[in-house]
């Protein structure tokens, strides 16, 4: 176990499809602290109630302290 966190910058989008068939993307990226890349993705899974629009694009380190 390891107290060191490192810093991500998740970049996801939200993925609508409207009644009449339109689809929507809402691009967004979120910086959060966690001790790896899974970590990670299961604060923003956690912070959007797993919702089934949400689809994880990108996941880059940024800083370890």
């Amino acid at each position: 176990m390891t107290n060191w966190k490192t810093d991500f910058e998740v970049k996801f989008c939200l993925e609508f499809i409207h009644d009449d068939g339109k689809k929507e993307f809402i691009n967004k990226s979120l910086i959060v602290e966690a001790e790896n890349k899974e970590k990670a993705i299961e604060i923003i899974f956690h912070q959007y109630e797993n919702s089934k629009f949400l689809k994880i694009n990108e996941v880059i380190k940024i800083w370890k302290y």
